[in-house]
């Protein structure tokens, strides 16, 4: 007999566009792409909470899959810190970042994203750059609304820019230490539901660290580099600020957060510097 929680999650899967999707014949790869993503919408919806054992048969009956792809699927999200694991006991929901993990992964990003630009500034070619202007367009033509796939539409559009600014260093040891950040997979829980925000934002961010680039000019770069990635944590604190979540589980607003006790990505220039020899 299923317990509650488990007749719940088969209820959600049922509608699911995994489930109802046409039957076909993917490769076993495409099939963990397809659980990752919709077991990555169901945790970023709320459909499944924080906390929330995650039970893989039932998961691969209802998307009509084996074990397999679902397991790889959710060792991918437990890479990205969406799911725990224990021995014994599975996946379960991880809980949501707290604004100080997100202040410390946007200047794990900005120490990531500036130094590779400053590598890059005096080799990046024309070419290059006309692919980041390509990427950026593309980010100013889509349409995304609030849902989670809109949502994912626009992260996958900013990641590929984001990745291709990173990879103009030509430095693998860096385009890895970028990829395992996670990044843009850990922004897709605290955003869902409301959409990117203001898209013409990003993209005007996004030329001017190009024009930067282009002139060879260091200290617009920086500039660039550090605002945009400063103007992304800001949207993230007023999300917090919005949705109010629950102060007991240590999610709560950012108004409830002393100045003292931030670390605020504008200043994290400074004190970097500070630190220097």
């Amino acid at each position: 007999m299923l317990r509650p929680s488990q007749e719940e999650q088969l209820s959600r899967l049922s509608r699911s566009p995994v489930a109802t999707a046409p039957s076909v014949s993917p490769s076993r790869a495409s099939l963990v792409d397809l659980a990752h993503e919709e077991l990555l919408r169901l945790i970023a919806d709320r459909e499944l909470t924080e906390g929330e054992r995650i039970i893989i048969d039932q998961f691969a009956r209802s998307f009509g899959i084996s074990l397999i792809p679902v397991r790889e699927a959710l060792a991918r999200l437990h890479a990205e810190g969406l799911v725990t694991f224990e021995r014994n006991k599975g996946y379960r929901v991880a809980p949501r970042p707290t604004i100080a993990e997100l202040e410390r992964l946007f200047e794990a990003r900005w120490v990531i994203e500036l130094g590779a630009a400053e590598l890059a500034i005096d080799s990046c070619t024309s070419a290059a750059l006309d692919d980041l202007k390509a990427i950026n367009r593309l980010i100013a033509k889509g349409s995304y609304g609030t849902t989670f796939r809109g949502f994912r539409d626009f992260v996958t559009l900013n990641e590929r820019f984001h990745v291709e600014l990173v990879a103009l260093a030509d430095n693998p040891p860096l385009a890895e230490a970028y990829r395992r950040l996670g990044y843009h997979q850990k922004i897709t829980r605290p955003t869902s539901g409301r959409g990117p925000g203001d898209v013409k934002r990003f993209v005007r961010e996004h030329d001017l660290i190009i024009r930067a680039l282009e002139r060879r000019d260091r200290a617009a770069l920086r500039e660039a580099v550090t605002k945009h990635i400063a103007s992304g944590l800001e949207r993230f604190e007023d999300d917090a600020s919005v949705t109010g979540a629950d102060e007991e589980s240590g999610h709560g607003s950012v108004s409830r957060v002393r100045a003292s006790q931030r670390r605020p990505v504008l200043n994290v220039a400074p004190r970097v510097r500070k630190q220097g020899p």
